[in-house]
């Protein structure tokens, strides 16, 4: 009897274990961290020399700088991020990011002809190229500017075309912020402490200056700070022929009328072509990945069951003899 109950409770045991392992299988990792979460710190430098910067995370946005606001790029390309000055600065747009114009109704405002392919800082990363976005998260900044600021994208100047707009999510139709073909300025309201990305897209390959203005505080006397924003598009263009040009500045205040556009909720959401495939494959692995867990979830919870009957059983037989 003595045998015959060991090999009861071996059996029981193992029976666990299996259960156990095949629970453990199933249990999924944490949540990936949201590419929009950041954290800026007010001790990060200011670094005034000239760069080009054709890869990673860059940020535009306004930062006090000896208790004055200047329009910097935050640079997280790097192991440490830093701020950079616009009138230093060239963000290079590669062919690696070119693609194909969607033929949908929904980006008839691109003026794309069937096939044709621009160059694109898409909305959701691509390691290839620059992953410009804006930020109003500098600390000095968020105690100061009140709800939150304005963007005026205005003057371009370059050998084609730009835009900028958002993508509400993987399938939905693009919101427009700025299209130079149509509008002398835009401006972008901001909310104080947000991360946001969007798409740039460019129709021909050169270089092109953007003028560029953020404004805060108070409404009627808003503190209010210009610059110029360079591009080089395409793999041939020259950094030297964009840092030569000089778009008519934006006035130092906001009483102009002017196309005002609002980002949706400051969300990375995926555009559409190659940035569109983003979020779709994450969509369906999605999918994939609750069906399996579902599934697999299921039979531990059966094993788990069985597991729990031969105990019961088993122990009842001991205390029998």
């Amino acid at each position: 009897m003595k045998r015959n109950g060991a090999k009861n409770l071996a059996r029981v045991i193992s029976a666990l274990f299996v259960s156990i392992a095949v629970s453990a299988s199933v249990v999924l990792p944490a949540a990936a961290d949201d590419p929009l979460t950041q954290h800026v710190d007010s001790s990060e430098q200011v670094v005034r020399e000239e760069a080009t910067i054709e890869r990673g995370h860059v940020d535009l946005g306004p930062k006090i700088v000896d208790s004055k606001p200047e329009i910097l790029a935050r640079d997280d390309s790097g192991e440490t991020p830093i701020w950079r000055p616009l009138d230093t600065l060239v963000f290079r747009v590669s062919d690696s990011g070119r693609l194909q114009v969607p033929s949908d109704p929904s980006y008839a405002f691109l003026h794309a002809h069937e096939g044709e392919s621009y160059w694109v800082i898409p909305q959701t990363q691509n390691p290839k190229v620059v992953w410009l976005g804006w930020n109003t998260q500098d600390p000095e900044l968020i105690k100061v500017m009140g709800s939150g600021a304005t963007m005026t994208l205005g003057s371009l100047q370059g050998p084609g075309q730009a835009w900028l707009f958002l993508q509400d999510g993987a399938f939905g139709a693009p919101t427009v912020l700025y299209d130079s073909s149509t509008s002398s300025q835009s401006d972008i309201w901001v909310e104080a402490n947000t991360h946001v990305h969007a798409n740039w897209a460019f129709s021909a390959p050169g270089a092109y200056a953007l003028s560029v203005r953020w404004c805060f505080g108070d409404k009627e006397t808003p503190q209010c700070v210009a610059d110029t924003l360079r591009f080089v598009v395409g793999d041939e263009a020259k950094v030297e022929e964009a840092r030569a040009l000089a778009p008519s500045a934006l006035a130092a205040s906001t009483k102009e009328g002017t196309h005002t556009a609002k980002p949706q909720a400051p969300r990375e959401q995926g555009g559409n072509s190659e940035y569109l495939i983003y979020g779709a494959i994450c969509l369906a692995l999605g999918v994939i990945a609750f069906i399996v867990v579902a599934h697999r979830t299921k039979k531990s919870q059966k094993q788990i069951e069985k597991a729990r009957e031969d105990v019961s059983r088993d122990f009842g037989a001991e205390s029998d003899v």
